[in-house]
């Protein structure tokens, strides 16, 4: 309300001004970050918990969270955040400004978030359920399109063939789930020294 009321009265002296000012705040904030990750976090189907009928923890995914709310604020370009999620693990690192983490590695787990069975009587038919559930959100998020219906068929409209669908089902299906180090430059550096130490006193 003070914010409010604060706004009313300054508008009445400049109202260009404090228009301008009022973007300028709200953009510094680091509520920004966190009020439009919220939206993309949807888009990825971010959850703490692996759903099903356990739903279990989900790890340590929080970490994730933050790096959306950290591109926000940080201004990263579009086209910089896509190739980070879809292929951060082979890009050039961008390291966080606060920690020195590894920024374009953090962005990959979202490929895992999303529902997981603990004990899947059928492991290639869950295989295939979660891939599926990959090119989905990959379709969805970042072409706006539900490529995952080329499963079955080629697309009516679009020019997206089941041939397609099982190439990227090829691509994504090579790879695996593993944790990584995300630990930045210093970090590493800490690690080799101890490491160069210890060779040499062998």
């Amino acid at each position: 309300l003070e914010e409010l009321e604060a706004f009313e009265a300054s508008y009445q002296r400049n109202a260009k001004k404090t228009v301008a000012d009022w973007v300028d705040r709200k953009l510094a904030s680091p509520h920004y970050g966190e009020r439009w990750a919220q939206h993309w976090l949807d888009c990825v189907r971010y959850a703490e918990t692996t759903g099903y009928e356990i739903n279990g923890d989900n790890g340590k995914i929080y970490p994730y969270r933050d790096y959306v709310i950290r591109a926000f604020n940080d201004d990263v370009p579009y086209d910089r955040f896509v190739k980070e999620h879809i292929a951060g693990d082979l890009l050039k690192p961008r390291f966080a400004k606060d920690g020195g983490w590894n920024e374009s590695r953090l962005a990959t787990a979202w490929w895992w978030l999303g529902q997981h069975c603990h004990s899947p009587v059928d492991v290639r038919a869950y295989q295939a359920e979660i891939i599926d559930n990959q090119i989905d959100v990959l379709g969805k998020a970042f072409q706006g399109m539900t490529i995952a219906c080329a499963r079955c068929h080629d697309h009516k409209f679009d020019a997206i063939s089941t041939k397609d669908y099982y190439a990227l089902y090829g691509m994504i299906g090579s790879g695996s789930f593993s944790h990584g180090a995300v630990d930045g430059p210093e970090k590493f550096a800490e690690l080799k020294k101890g490491l160069a130490d210890l060779k040499q006193k062998i």
